[in-house]
């Protein structure tokens, strides 16, 4: 699998943790997991750009509890309507990689 393909895969899955019942903040810490093993290196363009300023805006609090983690952390302190853009930014990157596919 081409390092694009696995993007996808990872971007794939992270849109379905977003789906589904629950809380929006542990929907999109869950698919931030499916994240996890994206290097942003190795993405090209708009979309590395795009990912680079959506990691770094929910990675940036320090864990307040031990164990918590950056990511949970700052989506405790995250208003629905901001955790709900983080949502949409992830799919928006998703359906860009598909259409970087499709003109393949």
């Amino acid at each position: 699998m081409s390092i694009k393909g696995y993007h996808r895969e990872k971007f794939a899955a992270a849109v379905s943790n977003l789906v589904g019942l629950g809380d929006i903040r542990v929907r999109v810490e869950h698919a931030f997991v499916s994240l996890v093993t994206v290097n942003p290196k190795q993405m090209v363009g708009e979309t590395a750009e795009k990912y680079q300023s959506l990691y770094a805006k929910v990675t940036s609090r320090q864990e307040e509890f031990q164990g918590e983690g950056t990511i949970r952390s700052t989506m405790r302190h995250m208003t629905d309507e901001d955790v709900s853009d983080v949502a949409e930014e992830i799919r928006e990157i998703h359906n860009q990689l598909l259409r970087e596919f499709s003109a393949a």
